[in-house]
């Protein structure tokens, strides 16, 4: 007797406990969700066909991987856009994960988009899953009022009495003699006006060489070299020095980069020592245009000499190339007094 009391007793108490585990299991499980899960849409009514975001926000407290499954009624709504879930930091410490979804509807009247599956994955490895029912939302008809039911006409408008016949023509014949009469005073201006007396010729010859020293003289006169505008000074060097080469000996040397240049000048009648002069100007000019290596303002300005000697090497006799300051130019290479 004693024992049966006991293998009831010991049977009773299993069962508690198994009841036990049972009724706490939903529990156990609520509290191992490390997420909290809304679902939002945005707008609530929409026009039939226009695009309504499903936004599933997930606030949590630890790190947490966060996907989710679109909305699946294909019968119903069509998925435009998925896009990947971000998250934030909130004040508080806490971090929220949105993911959303772009659907389009079709069908008038209210939608339901049906549960989501939300899935969190932890650091751990540890994971779950949790589903969301998002709100409903309601497709419009976009049109103001039934388009079936007739409508009044509108009154017709109302017009003055029309002009007479007799102002159209005058308008235009009004026209037509402002013109005639403007016309007459322009012809009548253009005959009275004298012709511009010609410029008188120039009194020496312009020579290439004349005409590239008159070129550097303005060069030196203008300023560029002393406001430290290389660029402008040496792009002017180079211009006058190719545009009288090409005066001077009667080939393309515009055309032509400096090394090219510097292969053709001997074949077209440069001598040598005005040609080697030349191209190691040319390839100063490029270097201060081009890779913006800027020399000291003196040999900015002995290169200005050398250009003045590249010209007058030209000359049967080489008379002193003045300077910007009035005084004769030395030869390249010579030391100044």
């Amino acid at each position: 007797m004693r024992r049966a009391r006991l293998v009831i007793a010991s049977a009773a108490l299993a069962a508690l406990a198994i009841l036990g585990a049972i009724a706490t299991t939903p529990a156990e499980a609520q509290r191992a969700t490390p997420l909290e899960v809304r679902v939002d849409v945005a707008p609530r009514v929409a026009p039939r066909g226009d695009r309504v975001q499903i936004i599933v926000i997930a606030t949590h407290d630890e790190p947490l991987l966060i996907t989710a499954d679109p909305p699946s009624r294909g019968d119903v709504l069509q998925l435009i856009e998925a896009l990947p879930a971000e998250t934030v930091t909130l004040p508080d410490g806490s971090l929220r994960t949105e993911v959303v979804f772009t659907v389009a509807a079709f069908s008038l009247g209210v939608q339901d988009a049906g549960a989501l599956r939300i899935y969190w994955l932890r650091q751990d490895g540890s994971s779950g899953e949790v589903l969301a029912l998002p709100p409903t939302f309601e497709v419009a008809s976009a049109l103001l009022d039934d388009s079936g039911t007739l409508r009044p006409l509108k009154p017709q408008a109302a017009f003055g009495e029309p002009p007479p016949a007799w102002v159209r023509p005058a308008i235009i014949s009004g026209l037509a003699l402002a013109f005639a009469l403007v016309a007459a005073f322009a012809v009548r201006r253009q005959l009275r006006r004298r012709p511009a007396p010609a410029p008188p010729p120039e009194q020496h010859g312009l020579t290439p060489e004349s005409s590239a020293r008159r070129r550097l003289e303005q060069l030196a006169e203008s300023g560029a070299l002393a406001s430290g505008d290389y660029e402008r000074f040496y792009g002017t060097l180079s211009v006058v020095l190719r545009d009288y080469l090409q005066a001077r000996f009667a080939f393309n040397a515009p055309a032509l980069t400096t090394p090219e240049l510097d292969r053709s000048m001997g074949g077209h009648g440069v001598e040598r020592w005005q040609a080697r002069l030349a191209g190691g100007l040319l390839e100063r000019c490029d270097a201060a245009v081009y890779a913006r290596r800027h020399p000291d303002p003196g040999s900015a300005d002995h290169d200005l000499t050398v250009a003045f000697e590249i010209i007058e090497l030209s000359r049967t006799r080489a008379p002193a190339v003045a300077g910007p300051e009035g005084r004769p130019r030395p030869p390249a290479g010579q030391p100044r007094g």
